[in-house]
């Protein structure tokens, strides 16, 4: 007996009052198409589209729309066709119901939201802005919140900011979502520490939902007036951002505050327990608070508990390359290579683990397998061009920029294989690649490591003056880099400009008192000078902070004995030849001494003996012997005693024991 439409329409609103809805579809399914109303079709298509059957509900639209064309249809039919991302045609539905009802705030809403989805934010904003302009107060909060949005895809930071603002100001209306878009727009806009403020009234709001019965249906409901789809839509966004506790532990750590960071993704973990996302979080968190070790153990258990966890595995390897354990690191690697063969990334990594745990031939071996198996990526000759920098071969290191350059032709590239060809001593080209550098990104002519560059070249090229030029405009750039003052005052000092790489070397270490490398300049430059009292009082500076470098050792005995203070040269010569013992000038050096101011032959012809022993070891193509010919400020007594003690010691000594 077939059942009458009143009594089937009459359950199926029941059913789907009650939560019933797939009841409630068979119901309306027992009216029959043909005997259903205009409000009937609307219903059923209400249902159809929240049960994610959105072309049935266009289809019975469809004959809805054909008897009466009302506005209402054509918004529902609207949204049933954003539903399957055919927003076209969902537009000319809601053109159609805006020209019979211009002033209804919810087709301009709704024809915004289509023109968002096809990316077309310009006219998204405007018809936001049609529909603010018409809405209630109740509509009010979720219409400038969907503004806001759209500004920030069209990067209208302050005027979004603005809109949120007034957004969450409305206490009756505002939900955590609205919180936490504010928050990112806070962020955008420079204001972090309000952001942060902002975000955490979220965090606590959203956490209050999560715990109630329905975790938070019907307060977004009262809030909001949606549908029970937008509503689960809404639930679902603060779920996928676990309660929003991701985002404020992202901008907790980019405050410092990593204690802090940590404690959001722990209490995450008490309302999302096991969410492999925030056990990463929280190992990364560990790393960067510098507790490696658990922050290890922590990513050692994901990868364990899914093994094709690539985020797991590559945060651990970072874990393990920070700690420069490269052995583990290699292990890790090969093993994620194994899960994922042939990863571009993985085999990248690898290349660059082998080099830092000085392997540079496998890193070579692998990388030479990447650049020819994906020659495409620039990355790759660049990574490639870089181990022939460190092995020093600048030639294939230029090859492989111009590769890299001829893929994709940066800036960065450019300035990479100047360097290379600096290094090689091709002045002129690596000029050249400066300026190409600049033209790309014309930014890299007020930054002071291009003027530095400039300036090593100048300095190549002999060009002093040009070099001193381009010295001066990078310590104008960067003044606090003691660097940029001793590469000036060594330009200066080349030009025989004594005086002004003094000050150079003083500007240096006014920031870094201690800095060695100025120190002993500093020393040389007034030995060029004459002023032997203040280059010894650097050469002693020198001497304190660096005992161990035979170098300054020799230079604090030539200016001791220039002063004649023989026995303090003799001393610093001591020195030197307990840190060098097999460097033959040494030698010669406190034999002059013993010779020529302490009148010591027999100290002065051991020495000279040592002298010949190692200068025969590093000259082994010379007849030992005709070496003597060679000694200056020697008379010849001195020669014989020497070569008395060679052939007496078989031309044996220290060297061979």
């Amino acid at each position: 007996m077939r059942l009458g439409a009143a009594w089937a329409r009459w359950m199926a609103a029941r059913l789907r009052k009650h939560g019933k809805p797939e009841q409630s579809l068979a119901w309306y399914g027992r009216i029959g198409e043909r005997r259903m109303t205009e409000h009937d079709r609307l219903d059923y298509a209400d249902l159809l589209i929240e049960r994610d059957r959105a072309a049935e509900a266009i289809r019975i639209l469809g004959a809805a729309i054909a008897s009466a064309n009302r506005p209402g249809a054509l918004l529902k039919r609207a949204l049933a066709y954003n539903d399957i991302g055919r927003e076209r045609e969902a537009i000319r539905d809601l053109d159609e119901a805006i020209r019979q009802e211009p002033e209804a705030a919810i087709y301009w809403y709704t024809r915004a939201i289509s023109l968002s989805n096809l990316r077309e934010y310009e006219a998204a904003a405007e018809s936001m802005e049609r529909a603010l302009e018409r809405c209630g107060e109740e509509a009010r909060a979720s219409m400038g919140y969907e503004l806001a949005c759209i500004c920030l895809r069209l990067e209208q930071v302050d005027r979004a900011v603005r809109l949120l603002e007034r957004v969450v100001a409305q206490e009756k209306f505002v939900i955590p979502l609205h919180r936490f878009r504010y928050a990112e727009a806070l962020e955008a806009a420079g204001r972090e520490a309000e952001a942060i403020a902002e975000l955490r009234k979220a965090v606590r709001e959203q956490s209050r939902l999560r715990l109630s019965q329905d975790r938070g249906a019907a307060f977004l409901l009262e809030r909001t007036g949606y549908s029970d789809a937008a509503i689960r839509t809404l639930m679902a966004i603060a779920d996928a951002e676990y309660g929003f506790r991701m985002k404020e532990s992202q901008l907790l750590e980019k405050a410092g505050m990593m204690s802090e960071a940590l404690e959001t993704i722990e209490a995450g973990l008490k309302e999302y327990p096991g969410e492999e996302l925030l056990l990463l979080r929280q190992g990364v968190l560990l790393r960067q608070s510098g507790r490696e070790e658990e922050a290890i153990a922590k990513l050692c258990e994901l990868v364990e508990a899914n093994p094709d966890s690539f985020s797991s595995r590559m945060e651990l390897i970072l874990t393990y390359r920070r700690l420069e354990r490269w052995d583990a690191a290699v292990s890790a690697l090969n093993e994620t290579l194994k899960r994922h063969p042939g990863h571009s990334v993985v085999r990248y990594w690898l290349v660059d683990v082998l080099r830092d745990s000085g392997q540079p031939e496998a890193a070579l071996r692998m990388s030479l397998a990447l650049t020819q198996e994906e020659p495409g990526d620039p990355l790759n000759w660049k990574q490639r061009a870089e181990l022939f920098i460190d092995a020093e071969q600048y030639g294939e290191a230029d090859e492989a920029y111009t590769k890299a350059i001829s893929l994709d032709g940066s800036a960065d590239y450019y300035m990479r294989r100047s360097f290379s060809r600096y290094m090689d001593r091709r002045y002129e080209a690596a000029m050249l690649d400066v300026q190409e550098a600049m033209k790309l990104e014309p930014a890299l002519q007020e930054d002071s490591k291009t003027a530095y560059a400039l300036a090593e070249l100048y300095s190549g090229m002999n060009n002093h003056a040009l070099a001193e030029e381009e010295y001066e405009r990078a310590i104008r750039l960067e003044s606090d880099n003691p660097r940029l003052y001793e590469r000036r005052a060594i330009a200066r000092m080349n030009a025989g400009k004594y005086a002004a790489a003094i000050e150079d070397c003083r500007a240096g270490l006014a920031l870094v008192p201690d800095h060695a490398r100025l120190i002993w300049m500093l020393s040389c430059l007034h030995w060029e000078l004459g002023e032997y009292e203040a280059a010894l009082t650097e050469a002693r500076h020198y001497a304190r902070l660096v005992p161990d470098d035979e170098q300054g050792m020799l230079h604090l005995a030539a200016i001791h004995s220039n002063l004649r203070q023989y026995d303090e040269a003799i001393r610093a010569m001591d020195r030197a030849i307990e840190l060098e013992p097999f460097r033959a000038r040494l030698y010669l050096e406190r034999a002059s001494l013993y010779y020529h101011h302490r009148f010591d032959r027999l100290r002065a012809a051991a020495d000279l003996s040592e002298w010949l022993l190692y200068s025969a070891a590093e000259r082994p193509e010379d007849d030992p012997l005709s070496l003597l010919d060679e000694l200056d400020g020697f008379d010849d007594e001195m020669r014989e005693r020497v070569m008395e003690r060679y052939a007496g010691d078989g031309g044996s000594g220290r060297y061979l024991m």
